[in-house]
């Protein structure tokens, strides 16, 4: 009842939005979120804790590693979300086997802290070279997520992987944009540019070329150091060869791979 009657007192009435219009609040949502196979709730609840986080940076709430923390009871956040306390905590769960979160136990009667984290291929930090990216996702998970593990590692690891893998080559493209994943293992980077001036070359082999790439990178485990050079070439061979005779062989060769 309390949260029916809380709908029906939201008013209604609107107005377009102009130069001179006051924003009202609201959460920032992460664009590398929509690609991620995640729920919408768990999203929704990302883009919660992210807000909280940037109050906790104002405010310094950092551990003694430099860590940005917040303390946000789950009985809270249901409210908040209108959503029930079983559901914000299995989202919660889906963060974490995603590594988006991690939770640290304080003992008893003193509340848990929470640890909002941020895909590096969205950081494209000067110091990417030495950083180590390639981090196991059970290493994200706390004791208890990894119970849930074997259940819907399938279904939430492949994002979280291809994000940890990213070499440096591929987190940024030239003109320094952040790239997004594609095809069917998510696992195919482009920015922006560089698939809408692939898309305009070649609109009609596009998403094909990307799709074979994608499964050849998810079946063989080889990768190639730069997806959109690789793309072109795919393309341009595909031009002198006969497409009717079969796919062409897209294998590495030695020094292509990174």
């Amino acid at each position: 009842m309390r949260n029916r009657s809380h709908r029906q007192e939201v008013k209604t009435i609107t107005e377009y939005i102009t130069a001179n219009t006051t924003m009202p609040p609201f959460f920032p949502y992460p664009r590398f979120l929509l690609k991620m196979d995640l729920s919408q709730t768990a999203k929704l609840l990302y883009a919660l804790l992210l807000d909280r986080s940037t109050l906790s940076q104002k405010n310094g709430w950092q551990d003694n590693e430099g860590r940005t923390y917040i303390v946000y009871p789950i009985a809270e956040i249901a409210e908040m979300l209108d959503k029930s306390t079983m559901t914000i905590q299995n989202s919660l769960k889906e963060l974490d086997i995603a590594g988006l979160l991690e939770r640290e136990r304080r003992g008893f009667s003193a509340p848990n802290r929470l640890y909002v984290k941020v895909p590096e291929v969205v950081k494209v930090s000067l110091d990417m070279t030495q950083r180590n990216l390639d981090v196991s996702p059970k290493e994200n998970c706390t004791s208890d997520t990894k119970k849930t593990l074997p259940m819907i590692q399938r279904k939430l690891y492949p994002n979280q992987l291809n994000i940890n893998k990213l070499k440096e080559s591929q987190t940024k493209g030239a003109s320094g944009e952040p790239p997004a994943p594609y095809g069917k293992y998510q696992n195919v980077f482009l920015t922006e540019s560089e698939y809408a001036e692939l898309k305009q070359e070649y609109p009609d082999s596009l998403e094909r070329l990307i799709e074979e790439m994608s499964r050849y990178i998810a079946s063989s485990g080889n990768d190639y150091a730069n997806h959109a050079a690789t793309l072109y070439r795919w393309a341009d061979r595909e031009k002198k060869e006969n497409p009717k005779k079969g796919i062409p062989d897209y294998s590495f060769k030695e020094g292509e791979s990174l």
